[in-house]
């Protein structure tokens, strides 16, 4: 067999896929993924290379073959599969997008809502790929793609008939464990790692609500019941429809904040599966173990949350439904009004955003922006939070009973954050009784662009009454 050299910049493979730029590469195992280019249709693709071929490259082929036969918008598709011999390589539809990796480390946790349409995505492409009689085999953070819509792409796919049905069930539940806290909670014969362990107390996982507030009961339990080697597994397709009872099909209905912080004495929905939720008494022991060791405080707020809060959440408070939203821009010019109800349509992957500038400071313009919530009367308010497109924003929270044409005609709820998450919570110490809220930002992050770098955007304002 000839002696292949690793790949190298604007080399043409099979006289048509050119190889682009290296996104990872081992040459002790000869292994590959290049970014490249099809000069035949005139689209970007991916290219897995495995060096040598022949018969070292038949099981990265196979699952190739395989994943040919799975027509799903969310798992990324099949173009091409050679093998030479000395060389073998698989074409792929290429993706853009962070890595779920990627995202949780740079903005952190999501929020519930976000999590659970996550889960419900990456259980609806599961399904498929189990209609075909396969397994994905590689399910972790690493391997989810989300662009800049939060829409989500399988990549990596390692296809077999042998992997039970089960693990893939369970990669789900760390996929939903990860999204919620920011850490990964499987075992140790798991090959990820590139986000922190899990914490655990005598050895038993802290569930999500132990890490973090304001998350609802239902998919706490949910998640600790997937991940649990001993309970009985539902399979991908049932899973998706029990997520998918929680998406905003009515604007009425809500999401998974409508559901009560607690599960309700009778039967839970997942429960008719077999699944048995966790013990009281393990949360309980758990619960204060967590408090002996003092597990940082990832929820975002800006003050310290109480007790009451910490337990219940916003998952169990009264959620108040804004009657409107309009821009507060003082010193505009009047042209970037539009949009301010996508920041209360209960939908993240909509948002308001001003135009991008120059300087974070809104190009030394004007002193901020920000977006009035009417709740369309006064009422008393505990609790804000504010998802944003990208963390490093500076903003602060205020309100009136009455609507002010400047900032300086609202009273601040609280102190500024600066630097802030994705997903800010403003937890006030006392509750506030008002109609308007001002959710005003002073500075905002950078972004990849070069002429106007400075920009970022509201996806949702939640607001939590007393």
């Amino acid at each position: 067999m000839t002696q292949v050299s690793a790949p190298a910049q604007g080399e043409l493979l099979a006289g048509r896929y050119r190889l682009d730029s290296m996104v990872n590469g081992n040459e002790l195992n000869g292994y590959y993924l290049w970014r490249g280019t099809d000069n035949l249709l005139s689209r970007d693709v991916s290219i897995e290379l495995r060096i040598p071929g022949g018969e070292a490259a038949e099981s990265m082929l196979s699952a190739a073959a395989h994943a040919g036969r799975i027509q799903h918008s969310n798992v990324a598709g099949v173009y091409d599969a050679i093998n030479e011999g000395s060389r073998a390589f698989v074409v792929r539809e290429w993706v853009e997008g962070r890595t779920l990796t990627e995202m949780l480390t740079s903005e952190g946790p999501l929020d519930s809502y976000r999590a659970a349409g996550l889960a419900r995505t990456a259980a609806e492409a599961v399904a498929a790929i189990h209609s075909t009689g396969m397994r994905h085999g590689q399910l972790n953070p690493n391997t989810v793609l989300l662009n800049d819509s939060g829409e989500l792409t399988f990549t990596h796919l390692q296809l077999s008939t042998t992997t039970p049905a089960e693990r893939d069930i369970k990669a789900i539940g760390g996929l939903l464990y990860a999204a919620l806290t920011g850490s990964w909670p499987l075992e140790a014969s798991v090959t990820f790692r590139d986000l922190p362990e899990a914490v655990r107390v005598d050895g038993r996982l802290c569930t999500p609500r132990q890490i973090r507030a304001g998350i609802p009961a239902y998919l706490d339990a949910l998640t600790m019941d997937l991940l649990d080697p001993g309970a009985s597994q539902i399979d991908a397709a049932t899973l998706a429809h029990e997520l998918r009872r929680y998406d905003i099909a009515d604007p009425e209905l809500g999401p998974l904040s409508t559901i009560s912080a607690e599960p309700a004495p009778q039967r839970a929905a997942w429960k008719k599966f077999g699944i048995p939720a966790a013990g009281i008494a393990c949360i309980l022991a758990a619960g204060l173990a967590v408090g002996a060791v003092g597990l940082p405080d990832i929820s975002g707020s800006n003050y310290p949350l109480s007790a009451d809060s910490a337990s219940n959440g916003s998952g169990g408070k009264q959620e108040l439904r804004p009657a409107a939203a309009s821009i507060l821009d003082p010193q505009g010019d009047g042209s970037e009004l539009a949009g301010a109800a996508r920041a209360i349509d209960r939908n993240p992957a909509t948002m308001w955003q001003p135009d991008a500038y120059r300087r974070g400071d809104f190009g030394g313009i004007k002193s901020g922006m920000g977006i009035i919530v009417d709740l369309g009367k006064v009422a008393k308010v505990r609790e804000v939070v504010v998802q944003l497109s990208a963390p490093g924003a500076s903003l602060q929270l205020r309100g009136a009973d009455t609507r002010a044409a400047d900032i300086n005609g609202y009273r601040a709820f609280g102190q500024p954050v600066r630097n802030s998450p994705a997903e800010v919570t403003f937890l006030l110490p006392r509750a506030e009784n008002t109609r308007f809220l001002v959710v005003w930002i002073t500075d905002m992050p950078r972004t990849a662009s070069e002429d106007n770098p400075y920009q970022v955007g509201v996806r949702e304002v939640r607001v939590y009454g007393a």
